[in-house]
């Protein structure tokens, strides 16, 4: 039985200790799950060390913060009519109560009253008096935590509940603001979670049992799965790592990739079974000879993948650096649980189970006829990636984070009524800078300039500054009296330099240009104006820089790859082979994405970021175990022996990663399309391009013969 023989490390890693290891490992992860912190706050996205974060929290802390929560009241009765008014006011007085509320704005139930400037007034009640906007700062603790969010918003909609049934008139409520984006991504992983798991596993159930059709493989597959993403997400408690609504995206990726990963081991051992069926080999012995014979793609393709996912640490996002982390220690653990775990269910397979079916491949009609066109094909993918890479310098980075959901979610609905009835969601804040040598009339000569300026830009909605309230008390001689009997929740003297930039719907790209211009022009003014202050701008950014990051991941990770070719096979050409084999589909994929009229988001980006490490998997398992072939039909039959696995390990990921288009997130829902293009494109480039382009060895052979022999004729 010598010949059966295989590595210590192999035999090492089926000890029956290594069991208790295992058990040890899921029950501290098992501990830590409810310790797993989800942050639904689009806060968590942004780094608390970001110097643009800690620029708005002192300007927010030096002025009135922005309202972290909009409420509309919607009647058929206007809400200046009595019975309305007091409505409205019972309800504030109400809402005051509900823990969590920190204050609510006078303004709404002033404007109410005729004791505003109407500039201002539109920000609170609607031209026609039916719809009304409440103004409510929550405490910031509620919204990085999703359990104290959720219980916030129950004892909202139960006390907006009641007050609506004792009201003569009933009304409608919808929520608004950046709490309640808040809410929506807790809403949208839950929601995700809840269709994700039974959707996959249903998939998976049936596309597996179609395929591989032995229980105890399935078993086996699936306890490798579910432990890698239990102690996956244990440990990331553990560490302190954070899910956000992106992370939604997490179990299918875990999942996937891990099912994919065992495939590989599965047809590996069912072609030993049927090769050497004629020496009497157990089930147990094919295990380890496959494990074995699978040793160095497997491993390498696991450290490629879990690098690629570790790239996304270049991202200035924590919940995306951490959702590469956890699906990079994921791999990790997945690969080892398949080198100890899935023996145990494996070995146990009688003689009469065994499956002895394996694919044949001996027709070499197919390559032979590429081998045929091989040029034109070659210059047609040649063709197609210069049209290709022309298109993708075409690419912005662009996208809008009021704009991931659908239409008839009931955040888009608030969104869409601020935008009709009020003067929207898009606001810049701004300060005029001044120091104590500066005169008035200085300060007031730039207000007048830039409110001028600011006039004339076609974003500009409306700009609110402390002209408002100078035009309305020139305009109404009762105005003053008005104005200081109000219960002002602001010194309206502090905020007499800062201007309140209403603008039209914008994407991130443009509100950077507009930023952008408004400076330059106070600039070449000499006008003192601070930088625009807003939590969208900051997102804006942060998206365009983590666009960048991706780009970096992209680049670093295709070095690895090369690299990584280069030292096992000493080879330039094989690398650079490796290069195109897995650079030309993520630039064709993002070429079409680019036709399609589509710019780079938040969820296109980080698919730049991970599709590398996962298209290089099936590259390499031909690169290490189908080069070099002897003959043209020495490669069809060793592609024939991979390409089954390579077929059910891209129809997983595929089946896997499509099933977030259930999302009702958008980057999620662009995750999953682009990571489906991707997988298609490799998978043809795997099957197709790759092989056709591998040397063949009778032909390396045939020209160092006769380099020697034309050399032993001189």
């Amino acid at each position: 039985m010598a010949k059966w023989e295989c590595s210590p490390l192999l035999v090492s890693l089926q000890q029956t200790w290594l069991k208790g290891v295992w058990i040890l490992l899921l029950l501290v992860a098992a501990a830590g799950l409810p310790q797993l912190q989800v942050q639904p706050s689009i806060q968590a996205y942004f780094a608390k060390d970001d110097p643009q974060v800690l620029a708005l929290q002192q300007f927010e802390d030096e002025h009135a913060p922005a309202a972290n929560l909009l409420l509309l009241l919607s009647s058929d009765t206007s809400w200046k009519n009595r019975t309305q008014y007091l409505a409205a006011q019972q309800a504030v007085d109400q809402l005051r109560l509900v823990e969590g509320v920190e204050a609510i704005n006078p303004f709404t139930l002033l404007a109410l009253n005729d004791t505003l400037p109407p500039t201002i007034a539109k920000q609170f009640v609607s031209e026609d008096g039916k719809s009304i906007n409440f103004a409510i700062n929550v405490d910031t603790n509620v919204a990085g935590k999703a359990k104290a969010l959720q219980q916030f918003f129950t004892s909202l909609d139960s006390q907006l509940s009641r007050l609506n049934h004792q009201a003569e008139n009933s009304y409608t409520y919808l929520y608004a603001g950046e709490l309640a984006l808040s809410r929506q991504y807790l809403s949208v992983l839950r929601h995700d979670l809840a269709w994700f798991v039974p959707a996959l596993l249903f998939s998976f159930a049936l596309l597996f049992v179609l395929v591989i059709r032995q229980a105890r493989w399935l078993l086996g597959m699936v306890s490798c799965a579910v432990l890698s993403l239990t102690i996956s997400l244990g440990f990331a408690a553990w560490l302190g790592l954070k899910l956000a609504a992106i992370s939604a995206f997490l179990p299918l990726v875990i999942i996937s990739l891990a099912m994919a990963y065992s495939s590989h081991l599965f047809f590996a051992w069912r072609g030993l079974l049927y090769t050497k069926s004629g020496e009497a080999i157990s089930s147990a012995q094919a295990m380890l000879l496959a494990l074995q014979h699978k040793l160095a793609p497997l491993f390498w393709g696991a450290v490629t993948t879990a690098v690629g996912f570790l790239l996304l640490c270049f991202s200035p996002s924590p919940p995306i650096a951490d959702f590469g982390v956890i699906v990079a220690f994921a791999v990790m653990i997945n690969a080892l649980a398949c080198y100890s775990i899935l023996p145990l269910w494996v070995n146990k397979i009688g003689a009469e189970n065994l499956i002895k079916q394996a694919a044949k491949a001996n027709d070499s009609s197919f390559y032979t006829r590429l081998l045929a066109h091989r040029k034109v094909l070659l210059l047609g993918v040649a063709l197609l990636s210069s049209v290709a890479l022309l298109s993708v310098k075409n690419l912005a980075f662009d996208d809008d984070s009021l704009g991931y959901f659908p239409d008839d979610n009931a955040f888009s609905q608030s969104r869409d009524q601020l935008q009709q009835q009020f003067l929207g969601m898009h606001s810049l804040r701004y300060q005029i800078l001044d120091d104590e040598a500066s005169e008035p009339l200085t300060v007031a000569d730039d207000l007048s300039r830039i409110l001028s300026y600011l006039a004339k830009q076609d974003e500009v909605h409306q700009v609110n500054s402390a002209q408002d309230w100078l035009d309305w008390i020139a305009q109404d001689p009762s105005a003053l009296a008005k104005l200081m009997a109000m219960p002002q929740s602001d010194d309206l003297s502090q905020q007499k330099a800062l201007l309140n930039v209403w603008l039209a719907p914008l994407s991130n790209r443009q509100l950077i240009a507009f930023e952008q211009r408004v400076a330059g022009w106070a600039a070449s003014q000499q006008i003192q104006l601070s930088a625009a202050y807003s939590s969208q701008l900051i997102f804006a950014k942060f998206n365009r820089v983590n666009g960048q990051a991706m780009l970096l991941s992209f680049a670093v990770a295709l070095l690895l790859v090369a690299l990584v070719v280069l030292v096992l096979r000493r080879s330039v050409y094989l690398m650079l082979l490796a290069l195109l084999a897995n650079g030309l589909p993520l630039l064709w994929v993002f070429a079409l994405w680019q036709w399609s009229g589509q710019h780079l988001s938040l969820g296109s980006a980080v698919v730049m970021g991970m599709m590398l490490g996962i298209i290089v998997d099936d590259s390499l398992h031909i690169l290490l175990k189908v080069h070099p072939a002897n003959s043209v039909s020495d490669l069809q039959q060793r592609m024939g022996s991979i390409s089954p696995a390579l077929l059910l390990t891209s129809g997983a990921l595929l089946v896997g990663f499509s099933l977030g288009g259930l999302s009702d997130f958008l980057p999620i829902q662009q995750m999953s399309l682009l990571s489906g293009l991707s997988l298609v494109i490799a998978l043809l480039f795997d099957l197709v391009l790759l092989p056709l382009c591998l040397p063949l060895r009778s032909k390396a052979n045939a020209k160092v013969n006769a380099a020697i022999e034309q050399a032993g004729g001189h």
